[in-house]
């Protein structure tokens, strides 16, 4: 996904759930020993809530603070 097609969801999530807003991602990886992963280094944590068994995740994160991290990756000035 671009950052665009990121904040994008995030905002569509925003939209519905307020700031308390979840936003999900299937990311590559498994589930170890922690339940959260982040979804880049350096980047926002999120609760694993599925493993697919082919290497792949799906982690829930804030969409506010997702949005927040990709805009300040783009550079961007977040309020």
């Amino acid at each position: 996904m671009t950052p665009e097609e990121i904040i994008r969801r995030c905002d569509e999530q925003i939209a519905i759930s307020g700031e308390t807003a979840s936003v999900g991602f299937r990311i590559p990886g498994r589930w170890g020993k922690t339940n959260t992963r982040r979804l880049w280094k350096g980047g926002p944590v999120g609760e694993i809530v599925n493993d697919f068994g082919d290497g792949t995740i799906y982690v829930m994160f804030s969409a506010v603070e997702v949005k927040n991290a990709v805009l300040k990756e783009i550079g961007v000035t977040v309020e």
